[in-house]
């Protein structure tokens, strides 16, 4: 984020964390939690990543003993809030809305925002994930990819 939006913020708006939170847990749970039982993860996917691109894409995880929840900050005016985007269980990922409906199991969060957002992305990233990458990106580390020799003249 960029330091001018960062002094702009004057709130963070926990507001879908916490719902979340309520409906995972009855009062009495909650108050048995202990500080180290909840924990807040920020993600960040990105082009670059190695040994395999993701579509730019941020993230936090809040990490429960019940599941997590995968969120998207998102800047609002002079706030900073969070939109669930899903309940993550082990590996497997499914809706916030009714977690029998899911959308399958990834090997980490960032797999998880190709599939669900990729799509969307790839018109505004078209060379993040491309085959040439892709290529380079299944080479041992420290390898460099083939380079075709130019035409002889």
């Amino acid at each position: 984020m960029p330091a001018d939006d960062a002094e702009q913020i004057k709130t963070v708006d926990t507001d879908t964390l916490s719902l979340w939170l309520k409906a995972r847990f009855s009062e009495a749970e909650f108050a048995r939690l202990k500080a180290e039982d909840l924990s807040l993860e920020a993600h960040y996917c990105s082009c670059s990543d190695r040994p395999k691109p993701h579509f730019p894409y941020a993230a936090v995880l809040l990490k429960t003993p019940r599941g997590d929840l995968v969120a998207r900050p998102e800047l609002r005016e002079v706030s900073l809030g969070f939109t669930a985007i899903a309940v993550r269980s082990g590996d497997r990922y499914c809706a916030v809305e009714s977690e029998n409906d899911c959308y399958g199991s990834f090997a980490d969060l960032c797999e998880f925002t190709d599939f669900r957002f990729g799509p969307s992305l790839a018109a505004f990233f078209p060379t993040c994930k491309s085959d040439e990458d892709e290529a380079a990106s299944a080479l041992p580390a420290g390898a460099l990819p083939a380079v075709a020799e130019p035409p002889r003249r």
